[in-house]
C-alpha cells in the first residue's frame, strides 16, 4: 500500500490557509497528539495557539483523537473550544462520518490532517478528503523505537500529490 497525501509540510503552521479557501476547503480535521499539541500535555504551543484562533476564524475546526481516555478529551474540548472525538479508531471511518454529519460538513469541503499516515492520512483518504501529513511536534524527543516505526510507516507514503505555492 502506499499513501499519497495531497500536502506534505513541517507543522500544521506552515499550511497556506488561503490556498485551501481557495479551494473549497472550509472545515479542518486535526488529529491531536503529536499534531496540535504535544502528547499527553493538554496544552497547546503559544505559536499553534495563536495561529487556531486565525483559523478558527476562517474555518470550521474538529478534532479526530484515537486516544481512548475520555477525561483528558474533556480537557483538550476545553481548551480548544471545537468539538473534539475521542477513541476514533482510526483508519475506520465510522467517528469520523459521525464528525462530518454531527457538525454538517461536506467531505468534499473538508481536509484531514495529522502526523501519521496509517492512521490520519488513510482515514483522510478513504473519506476523500483533502490530506494534509505533518512532522511530529515531538519528534526529537521520542524514544529510538517509536523513531524507528515513524521511519517504517513513511515508507508508505509517496510524494505529496501538490505543494502549498507559499506558506503563511
Amino acid at each position: 500500500m502506499r499513501l499519497k497525501p495531497t500536502y506534505i509540510i513541517e507543522k500544521v503552521t506552515d499550511m497556506n490557509l488561503e490556498e485551501l479557501k481557495a479551494d473549497g476547503i472550509s472545515s479542518l480535521f486535526f488529529d491531536l497528539d503529536n499534531t496540535l499539541m504535544p502528547p499527553k500535555s493538554g496544552k497547546l504551543q503559544d505559536d499553534i495557539a495563536q495561529w487556531l484562533e486565525v483559523v478558527k476564524q476562517n474555518f470550521q475546526v474538529v478534532v479526530l483523537s484515537n486516544n481512548p481516555h475520555y477525561d483528558y478529551m474533556e480537557k483538550v474540548a476545553e481548551e480548544l473550544c471545537c468539538p473534539v472525538y475521542a477513541k476514533a479508531h482510526k483508519p475506520n471511518t465510522a467517528i469520523a462520518l459521525k464528525a462530518l454529519k454531527e457538525n454538517n460538513i461536506l467531505p468534499q469541503e473538508t481536509a484531514m490532517i495529522g502526523d501519521r499516515p496509517l492512521t490520519d492520512i488513510w482515514v483522510g483518504q478513504r473519506l476523500k478528503l483533502v490530506t494534509i501529513l505533518v512532522d511530529p511536534l515531538m519528534k526529537h524527543h521520542e524514544s529510538q523505537i517509536v523513531k524507528c516505526l515513524r521511519r517504517l510507516e513513511r515508507l508508505t507514503v509517496t510524494s505529496a500529490q501538490r505543494s502549498f505555492s507559499s506558506f503563511q
